[in-house]
Order: structure tokens, then sequence, then C-alpha cells
């Protein structure tokens, strides 16, 4: 078994590989795939909801829009 690596740009689903490499690859490979893409993106921050008790809290449209 060869080891070949080598930096590549998915395109399509499809991973090119170069062509000084082409005539050395056979027909059964098999591939790693170690990918950069999430260590790039930072991570998402998470919004929790404030629990407020409205029990007897009674809202008036009208009113609210008076105030403008």
């Amino acid at each position: 078994m060869q080891a070949i690596e080598f930096n590549a740009t998915v395109e399509n689903g499809v991973i090119p590989i170069p062509n000084q490499y082409r005539d050395s690859v056979s027909d059964n490979v098999r591939v790693i795939i170690l990918s950069d893409t999430n260590a790039d993106k930072p991570k998402k921050k998470k919004i929790y909801s404030i629990g407020i008790d409205m029990t007897g809290y009674k809202f008036d449209r009208e009113e609210a829009n008076a105030r403008r």
C-alpha cells in the first residue's frame, strides 16, 4: 500500500486527484478525509429564554399604540 497526501478542494462532491498522482492511483483506493471546515467556524451562542410570571397582566393593544 502506498500513501499519498495532498490538499484539495471538493467540487460538487468530487475530490480531484492532482495530475502528478493520477498514474500511481489504481481503481481501488482507501480514502481518509480530514476536514478543516469546522475549525474555522465560530461556535454558535445559545439563547436561553427568561421566564416571567405574566399572571394578572392584561395587554391592551389600543393603549400600547396610543403611547406612540
